[in-house]
């Protein structure tokens, strides 16, 4: 390693063991330390145009345009109708309530993001709970956990997963066929596990708040009638346009971007509104991490990490796939699953490594997931559905986060790992 790579490796190092302490603004300490990471590689001869110019822009634009497609649904009453719709048949049975919210949030996580879907759920299911005189965290802390690993099947489900599959090649298609399977199976096994683990907290609700809330028509919750319809028919646009562009070679922020542009004119004098609700400090966040990456790519670092995995991994199929699913999630549960999968991605689809196990990809996209609920800090849903909870003055702690999550990831990675063997297994 020349002294470029080690400044450049000790700068992104540094960069992550700052932003982890949690003392510092994380968008402000990426944007810093890819600041650095520009002017070393100056110092070494490297323009910083060649730094940007290796930013996956296309992530970048998807995320962006998804947030702006939120933001004017919920603007137009559009989640709050659908959380009317969906609670009501409950009658204000605790248990039954939990389910559906849990199911609707597995089912939504195939078309959003994890943080979108986060964003949308958390301040509903509030709602809903503080309507009904419900401890609201027990939903919020299951909702961000399901809405993690539901997520794996989706190229769209979460952000590293398009960095995944754009970096490696991935067919959505084949994601979708190989994943499902397994996202039902952590469903089926984690829902009763959840009803136990807080079963003392389930009830009925009095009756006479069970009719106050749902005597409400949920129409009344639509604000502009214009947006809901608008946001009707572009979710259905973007969910058509995820399913097919694949085929003809249309990409998901080409799907995307010109549905949020059309929102956003179609809005018109509400639309600063809406921009303001956009998650910027996201969006610079994943500047940031992608140009530390890029960084390390130029120094030749990337491919360097690449030959010592495979030096580890070997020849040995089901090592190479176990290795690819564990040390990634145990990575993403104090790096945040975004980072580990931009770094690794490219190393995944090394045509060393797929020779070895052509799951890697797979085991990559499942690992980062799952990783994203070890611990809190892993996935940025996990840290939007914490705040909203600190909003409302009934903190969610470490300790209760993961009480759950940890317990649940250790044993959804066995059952990961069981099933990318027997995935291998029957690719040969």
């Amino acid at each position: 390693m020349d002294a470029i790579g080690a400044a450049i490796l000790a700068v992104f190092i540094g960069t992550y063991i700052i932003i982890s302490t949690e003392k510092v603004n994380r968008t402000g300490m990426a944007l810093l330390g890819m600041g650095f990471a520009g002017v070393v590689l100056w110092g070494g001869g490297h323009p910083f145009h060649e730094l940007v110019l290796g930013i996956e822009w296309d992530t970048i634009l998807f995320v962006t345009s998804m947030m702006m497609i939120v933001a004017v649904a919920g603007g137009s009453g559009m989640f709050q109708f659908l959380a009317l719709r969906i609670s009501k048949p409950s009658g204000g049975d605790h248990r039954r309530l939990f389910i559906t919210f849990i199911v609707f949030v597995f089912v939504m996580s195939f078309f959003l993001d994890t943080t979108s879907t986060m964003v949308i759920m958390a301040p509903l299911t509030i709602q809903v709970c503080r309507a009904l005189d419900i401890d609201f965290k027990p939903y919020l802390i299951s909702e961000a956990i399901v809405c993690n690993f539901a997520s794996i099947p989706s190229i769209v489900g979460a952000v590293p997963n398009l960095v995944i599959a754009s970096v490696t090649g991935l067919d959505p298609g084949f994601l979708f066929i190989a994943l499902m399977p397994l996202a039902i199976i952590l469903l089926i096994v984690t829902l009763p596990i959840m009803l136990h683990r807080y079963r003392a907290s389930f009830g009925v609700t009095d009756e006479h708040r069970v009719d106050a809330l749902f005597r409400i028509d949920p129409a009344t919750m639509i604000t502009s009638k214009r947006d809901f319809y608008a946001s009707i028919i572009a979710f259905v646009i973007l969910f058509g346009g995820f399913a097919i562009g694949p085929s003809v070679n249309i990409t998901p922020p080409l799907v995307a971007l010109p549905v949020a542009g059309f929102m956003l004119v179609l809005s018109h004098k509400r639309a600063n509104k809406f921009l303001t609700e956009v998650g910027w400090d996201t969006v610079f966040f994943l500047v940031g991490i992608f140009g530390l990456v890029v960084a390390l790519d130029i120094t030749g670092l990337v491919d360097d990490l690449g030959y010592w995995i495979q030096a580890v991994v070997g020849n040995d199929a089901a090592f190479a796939t176990v290795f690819m699913i564990w040390i990634p999630a145990l990575l993403s549960s104090f790096l945040d699953n975004l980072p580990v999968s931009v770094l690794l991605a490219p190393i995944a689809s090394s045509p060393e490594l797929l020779a070895v196990s052509p799951v890697l990809p797979l085991a990559l996209i499942f690992a980062v997931n799952v990783g994203g609920y070890l611990t809190p800090l892993g996935a940025p849903a996990n840290i939007v559905t914490m705040s909203f909870a600190e909003k409302e003055g009934d903190r969610i702690s470490f300790l209760e986060f993961a009480k759950m999550g940890t317990i649940l990831a250790l044993i959804h990675l066995v059952i990961g790992s069981g099933w990318l063997l027997l995935v291998n297994f029957l690719m040969g």
